[in-house]
């Protein structure tokens, strides 16, 4: 079974990066039950936006949509996005994914891509990656609200915590 892993991260305190991992012939469906969420005249959904109570509903249609969520740490800012982009490529790899969908930053970019050809070679791997905009893939939402989540502890971390796999990436 083919996987995609759809990645945002946060800086809130440490630096998260999220993959809500999605089995590629649910994507579809799963792009309309994200969709089904903005509210009118919404572009997007950007989870730190939103109030309490929509982020409960949004947090759990991107667990419903998601076969698996991972989650990257690391604690020192240092190369942070270097180092969980690293420690991600290879993980996803073992749990089958194929294809990966990065949120588009512009200041990242470069960085990203570098990192995640030399992190495909290592693993051996021809996994596909992209970056797109937010408002053009819903499916990013889904690891924004995961990694805010994650980043702002307490009841939210635990609302992602039981299908969450946590990887220290330095």
């Amino acid at each position: 079974m083919a996987l995609h892993a759809f990645v945002d991260e946060s800086k809130r305190r440490d630096y998260i990066v999220a993959a809500a991992v999605i089995t590629s012939g649910e994507v579809s469906a799963a792009r309309r039950a994200m969709r089904a969420l903005l509210l009118p005249k919404q572009p997007r959904i950007h989870f730190r936006d939103e109030k309490d109570h929509r982020k409960q509903q949004i947090v759990t249609v991107a667990l419903d949509v998601s076969v698996d969520v991972r989650i990257y740490v690391c604690r020192s800012r240092r190369s942070a996005r270097e180092n969980c982009l690293s420690a991600m490529v290879p993980d996803l790899v073992d749990v089958g994914v194929d294809r990966l969908v990065l949120e588009r930053d512009t200041s990242t970019e470069k960085l990203d891509r570098r990192v995640l050809y030399e992190a495909t070679r290592k693993a051996g791997t021809e996994m596909t990656y992209q970056h797109d905009l937010p408002h053009q893939e819903p499916l990013l939402w889904a690891p924004d609200a995961i990694a805010w989540c994650w980043a702002a502890g307490g009841s939210w971390r635990q609302s992602v915590a039981g299908l969450a796999t946590v990887i220290e990436a330095g």
